[in-house]
């Protein structure tokens, strides 16, 4: 018998002049949502933070528990355009597609300045 051990999560914050960045590492589920919304909140009571980067490229794994949380970060940060969520590996990229929610959430590339306005196509409030 193989029994394979969840990979907790960790969460990396790091902070650059108006930009602070999540990268949550591991997996994003109903045990760890938590977490990240915690770290989130910390960052997002922070007023002189103009920019929340929530960085999915370190994650392997990623479940409708964690896509309903980008979408309340997401609605947090809408009025105030704060929040850049940079696209993740393909198995987190499928849940974003398989779900619905990547044309609803402020998703770029991982080259892209999280501090530029997006292009009208690509913000999440005006493709519902």
């Amino acid at each position: 018998m193989i029994i394979i051990e969840p990979t907790p999560l960790s969460i990396r914050s790091s902070r650059d002049g108006p930009l602070h960045r999540l990268v949550p590492h591991g997996e994003l589920d109903i045990a760890t949502a938590a977490d990240l919304e915690r770290a989130f909140d910390a960052v997002f009571a922070d007023d002189s933070v103009e920019m929340i980067v929530v960085d999915l490229t370190e994650l392997g794994f990623m479940d409708s528990t964690g896509t309903k949380l980008l979408l309340q970060m997401y609605v947090s940060c809408e009025h105030g355009d704060r929040l850049r969520i940079v696209n993740g590996s393909r198995t987190v990229a499928r849940v974003l597609d398989l779900t619905g929610v990547r044309d609803r959430l402020p998703i770029i590339e991982v080259n892209d300045d999280p501090l530029a306005p997006l292009p009208p196509a690509r913000r999440g409030s005006e493709r519902r």
